[in-house]
């Protein structure tokens, strides 16, 4: 049997801890790993004149063209593909006030965080701009993911 040197023995452990963190790398990259954080975008009534200051909202549908024309936003402005964000982005009825909810996945918290208040932003941007020549001035108001 051979004897190793020091120098040897320093360069196969260190070859081995490359390896090693290579490996586990390459598996915790490929995994999985997803989080999600949603943002609100909640609706609201600008007070009138005649005193008409809120309104009901009993159910919100949402599209699947309200997810590209978001998705289209984000890709504008955060840079990217609409098909990168249409597949990490889910818009539904918010459940404790009337407006939109916007789940998004991402590979860290802070990712999912971000991606979900900057999708609620374009969202009520695209409202507020659609309703503008409605005659009941609707507000928006983007209340960001935790």
């Amino acid at each position: 049997m051979r004897n190793f040197s020091t120098r040897e023995r320093s360069r196969l452990l260190l070859i081995v801890a490359v390896v090693m963190v290579v490996v586990a790398g390459s598996l915790w990259w490929t995994k999985t790993i997803a989080f999600t954080k949603t943002a609100v975008v909640a609706f609201g009534v600008e007070p009138s004149d005649d005193g008409v200051d809120s309104f009901a909202v009993f159910d919100i549908e949402t599209s699947p063209d309200d997810l590209t024309v978001t998705a289209e936003l984000l890709a504008q402005t955060r840079g990217g593909e609409v098909s990168d964000y249409e597949s990490d982005l889910t818009i539904s009825s918010a459940t404790d006030v009337a407006g939109l909810a916007v789940t998004a996945r991402g590979r860290t918290p802070d990712a999912a965080r971000s991606l979900a208040t900057d999708a609620a932003e374009a969202i009520s941007s695209y409202l507020a701009k659609s309703s503008a020549t409605n005659p009941t001035h609707f507000t928006y108001t983007v209340i960001p993911a935790r």
